[in-house]
């Protein structure tokens, strides 16, 4: 499946309850926090980012975790990698 469209778009696509398993809700809960947190920073580095995420996620994101998952958001450019700083990327935009 293929999910295209603006952020906002995407994300209700995400929580839709007839297109996705109750096991990916946390998952989507923390990838909409993860974005939310970047877009409130204006950006920033892994540890600075991983500093900022409330405590209350489903899963816990140290430095690393937070890159791992930011690499995976960038391949939808909801992310950009500008030196060692995680920015909005394109689609956040639209």
């Amino acid at each position: 499946m293929e999910i295209t469209g603006r952020y906002e778009e995407v994300v209700s696509k995400l929580k839709s309850e007839e297109s996705r398993p109750d096991a990916l809700a946390p998952l989507a809960s923390d990838l909409e926090t993860l974005l939310e947190t970047v877009q409130r920073m204006g950006g920033g580095t892994r540890s600075a980012i991983a500093d900022e995420l409330p405590g209350e996620m489903a899963a816990e994101y140290d430095a690393a975790a937070v890159v791992e998952t930011m690499q995976v958001l960038e391949r939808y450019d909801l992310v950009v990698l500008e030196g060692n700083t995680w920015k909005p990327g394109p689609r956040l935009g639209e």
